[in-house]
């Protein structure tokens, strides 16, 4: 009875969560994408940056031939990216607690002359407690989210451009 029990509930959470379009983090598929077999030129303020690399990556994985410009070629142009931080709360101490982290860019896609995305922003925001005794943590900590929201910056590039050429 209780393994019957068990059962049912562990099959009703299972259709609840695929039914909602339940998504693990990182599971981005491309499959269907628009972008799939496309040939994308990517123009950067700082062709070197980790947000640059990051957007290739992403590119690469919607199945996108990254190339250099031409005729019939998508060209993304994209800014550099821009990183805040600002107190969200203080301690007794009058030192900062909690921590919010905003990295922003923009970009824009044109194709044979047409501008198929104007100038567009978009940004991602974490925030971060801050623990003054532990400063290599932090560090790190801080790090991590850099890379996490370049990462997240150059997925939601990809589905923008993806949304916008399927129109």
């Amino acid at each position: 009875m209780l393994n019957t029990l068990r059962f049912n509930l562990l099959l009703s959470l299972i259709l609840a969560t695929s039914g909602c379009g339940f998504q693990l983090k990182g599971d981005q598929s491309f499959e269907k994408s628009i972008l799939n077999g496309a040939e994308v030129a990517i123009i950067s303020a700082a062709p070197r940056s980790e947000l640059t690399s990051a957007l290739r990556q992403q590119l690469t994985l919607a199945g996108v031939e990254i190339t250099t410009s031409g005729s019939g070629v998508l060209t993304v142009k994209l800014s550099g990216e821009q990183f805040t931080q600002r107190n969200l709360s203080l301690t007794a101490q009058a030192r900062a607690a909690e921590i919010e982290l905003t990295l922003s860019a923009v970009f824009s896609a044109h194709q044979d002359q047409q501008e198929r995305i104007i100038a567009t922003q978009v940004q991602a925001v974490r925030r971060m407690l801050n623990d003054p005794r532990n400063i290599v943590g932090k560090t790190e900590e801080m790090r991590l989210f850099h890379e996490e929201m370049r990462r997240d910056l150059a997925i939601q590039i990809v589905r923008r451009l993806d949304n916008r050429l399927a129109d």
